[in-house]
C-alpha cells in the first residue's frame, strides 16, 4: 500500500494556515535577535526588546508567505497581553527614567565641568558653533602663544642690550654703537597692535563668552590679556607724556610686570599636542597647591616651635657679656631674635646646610645642645620631610588622575595608537594589497610566531584563526581594514564585568523569550493535534 502523501499547502485549513504563520512569526523573531546578538556584542538597542522585534517584522513574512498572511491570522491572546503589558511597562519606565534624569542633570548644572570634563562638555552641547567662534576658542590661542614668544625672545634681546650698556658705563666692555633701539621701538608697536586686536576680537565674537563662559566657567586668562594690553598701552603712549627725567627707570617696572604675558603662552599647551608632556606637569603643579599649602603650614608649625625654643635658650647666652664677643655676635646673627632664628631653622630643614649652622653652637656654647639638634635633624628632616614628600607626592598624582580632561587625552591618544599599531598590522598581513584579507591570508599571517608575538604585545591571545575570522568577518567572506582594527580592538584583554553583566542580562531575555514560546507551544499543542487528525481523516478519505 502506499504511503499516504501530504496535501499541497493551497489545499490547507484556516487553523493550519493560523499555526504556522504563528511559528514562522516565533521563528523570525528569534532569528533576528540571535543575528543582532551576533553582530553587536556590546551595543545593544536602547528601545525596549519586544518593540525591536516588531520593527523587524515590519517587512512582511518569509518564505514567500504573502503580507496579509500574517496580518489575517489571528494572533495569541497570551502574546499579545504579553507584548502589549510589557511595551506599556517600558514606556512608562522609559518615560520616569528620563524626567528624573532631567531633574539630575539640572540639579548638577554646576558641577558637570568638575565631574566630566570640560572636553566632554564641549562635546555635549549640540548648538552648531559658528566657524569663527571656533576658531577664537581653539586655534587663536595657539597662535598668540607663539606670538608671546616670539615677543619674549625680543624682550630678552633687549635686556642684553641693556646689559651689554651697563657693561660699557662701568668700564668693563669696550664702546659699541648699538643702533637697534629703533627697531625694537617698531617691533613693540606692532606686537602691541596684535595683542590689542587680540582682545578686541575676542570682545567682538565671543560677547558674553568672554568673560563667562558655560563650560570654562569665569574666563580669568581673558580678563588678564586686557589688563596685560593697558599696562602695555601705558608704557608705550602715556607713561612718556607724564614722566619725563626718570620715564625710563618707571619703565623699567612696567616691563617687568609685563613679563606676566609668559603665562598667556600657557595657551598654547591646550591646543598643540605636541606639549603633551607639559601640558600634564603644568596641571600637576597645579593640582598640587593644595597638598603643597597644607604640607608647608605643617612645616612651618614646626620651624616655629623649635625655632622658638632655641631662640629662647641662647638669648641668655647672648646676653651674658663674660662670654666671648665673637660667639655672642655668631649666636646674635643666627638666633638672635624670632626672626632669626625661624630663618635659619628654615635652612637647617630645607636648605640642607644644617652642619653649618648646628656645628657653631656645639662647638662654642655647649655640647647639650647636639641633643635638641640631633633629634631635630632626625625626625623633622629625615622622616617627617619623607612624608610630606611621599603624601604630597601621592596627593599631586591623584588629582591628575581624578582629572577628566588629561584622562580623556590620554585615552583617546592611546586608543589612536592602538589603531595604528592594527593598521600597520594589516597592511604588513596583507600580501597581494587589495585591502581586504581572505581566509586563506587570515589564517596563514596570523599562524605566524612573528604575529602571534606581535598581538601578545597588544594584548591580544589568538589561539585558533578560524573562529577569529567568523567572528571578525561580515559574512562576505573577507575581512576589511575596519572590520579586522575595529574586532580586535573589542576582544583584547579579558572579559571585563560590563560584558558579563550585558551577556547575562540577554541571556535573561533569550530565556524568557524561549520560556513564552513553549508556553504557547504547548497551549497550542491540542489544537495541533486535532487539526493533524482532521488532516489525516480528510486525506484519507479523500482516496
Amino acid at each position: 500500500m502506499p504511503r499516504p502523501v501530504a496535501t499541497e499547502k493551497t489545499e490547507l485549513s484556516d487553523e493550519q494556515q493560523w499555526f504556522l504563520t504563528a511559528l514562522d512569526m516565533k521563528f523570525r523573531q528569534q532569528e533576528t535577535v540571535i543575528r543582532a546578538l551576533l553582530e553587536s556584542h556590546q551595543h545593544f538597542p536602547a528601545t525596549p526588546f519586544y518593540d525591536a522585534l516588531t520593527a523587524g517584522d515590519a517587512g512582511g513574512a518569509l518564505n514567500g508567505s504573502p503580507p496579509a498572511a500574517a496580518d489575517e491570522a489571528p494572533p495569541s491572546p497570551q502574546s499579545d497581553g504579553f507584548v502589549s503589558a510589557n511595551h506599556t511597562q517600558d514606556s512608562a519606565e522609559s518615560q520616569d527614567l528620563q524626567a528624573t534624569e532631567s531633574q539630575e542633570l539640572q540639579r548638577r548644572a554646576t558641577k558637570k565641568t568638575k565631574s566630566l570634563g570640560k572636553t566632554t562638555m564641549s562635546e555635549m552641547q549640540t548648538e552648531e558653533v559658528p566657524a569663527l567662534k571656533k576658531f577664537v576658542k581653539g586655534p587663536l590661542d595657539g597662535y598668540l602663544g607663539i606670538v608671546v614668544l616670539v615677543n619674549l625672545g625680543m624682550m630678552a634681546a633687549v635686556a642684553q642690550i641693556t646689559g651689554h650698556e651697563a657693561d660699557v658705563s662701568l668700564g668693563l666692555s669696550p664702546p659699541e654703537v648699538v643702533t637697534a633701539a629703533p627697531a625694537f621701538d617698531i617691533i613693540e608697536g606692532i606686537f602691541f597692535a596684535v595683542y590689542l586686536l587680540d582682545v578686541v576680537v575676542r570682545m567682538i565674537v565671543l560677547r558674553k563668552e568672554w568673560y563667562f563662559d558655560e563650560v570654562e566657567g569665569i574666563m580669568y586668562m581673558n580678563m588678564f590679556d586686557a589688563i596685560l594690553v593697558l599696562v602695555h598701552g601705558f608704557e608705550l603712549m602715556l607713561l612718556p607724556v607724564f614722566f619725563s627725567g626718570d620715564s625710563e627707570q618707571r619703565a623699567s617696572t612696567v616691563r617687568v610686570i609685563k613679563l606676566l604675558r609668559i603665562v598667556r603662552t600657557l595657551r598654547i599647551i591646550k591646543t598643540v599636542a605636541l606639549f603633551r608632556q607639559l601640558r600634564l606637569l603644568v596641571t600637576t603643579c597645579v593640582a598640587s597647591i593644595g597638598a603643597l599649602f597644607w604640607s608647608m603650614v605643617m612645616l612651618f608649625l614646626i620651624k616655629l616651635g623649635f625655632a622658638l625654643i632655641i631662640c629662647q635658650a641662647l638669648q641668655s647666652y647672648i646676653l651674658d657679656e663674660s662670654n666671648d664677643m665673637d660667639t655672642r655676635l655668631e649666636m646674635n646673627w643666627l638666633y638672635g631674635s624670632f626672626l632669626k632664628a625661624l630663618y635659619t631653622m628654615f635652612e637647617v630643614t630645607h636648605a640642607g646646610s644644617w652642619p653649618t649652622r648646628v656645628r657653631p653652637v656645639v662647638d662654642k656654647v655647649s655640647p647639650w645642645y647636639c641633643i635638641p639638634f640631633l633629634g631635630y635633624i632626625t625626625l623633622v628632616v629625615f622622616a617627617v620631610i619623607r612624608v610630606v614628600t611621599a603624601l604630597f607626592l601621592k596627593e599631586t598624582l591623584a588629582s591628575a588622575a581624578n582629572d577628566a580632561d588629561m584622562q580623556i587625552e590620554e585615552n583617546r591618544r592611546t586608543a589612536k595608537n592602538y589603531q595604528e599599531k592594527l593598521e600597520d598590522l594589516f597592511r604588513a598581513v596583507d600580501e597581494d594589497g587589495n585591502d581586504w584579507l581572505s581566509a586563506e591570508e587570515f589564517i596563514r599571517a596570523l599562524s605566524l610566531p612573528s604575529v602571534q608575538r606581535y598581538l601578545a604585545i597588544l594584548d591580544l591571545k589568538v589561539s585558533d584563526c578560524r573562529p577569529l575570522f567568523e567572528i571578525l568577518d561580515d559574512g562576505d567572506g573577507k575581512i576589511t581594514i575596519a572590520e579586522f582594527c575595529q574586532g580586535l580592538n573589542q576582544i583584547k584583554g579579558h572579559a571585563r564585568a560590563l560584558d558579563m553583566v550585558v551577556l547575562q542580562r540577554e541571556s535573561a531575555k533569550l530565556l524568557k523569550e524561549c520560556q513564552d514560546i513553549r508556553k504557547e507551544l504547548k497551549a497550542l499543542l491540542p489544537a495541533l493535534v486535532g487539526l493533524t487528525r482532521k488532516s489525516g481523516s480528510k486525506t484519507f478519505g479523500g482516496r
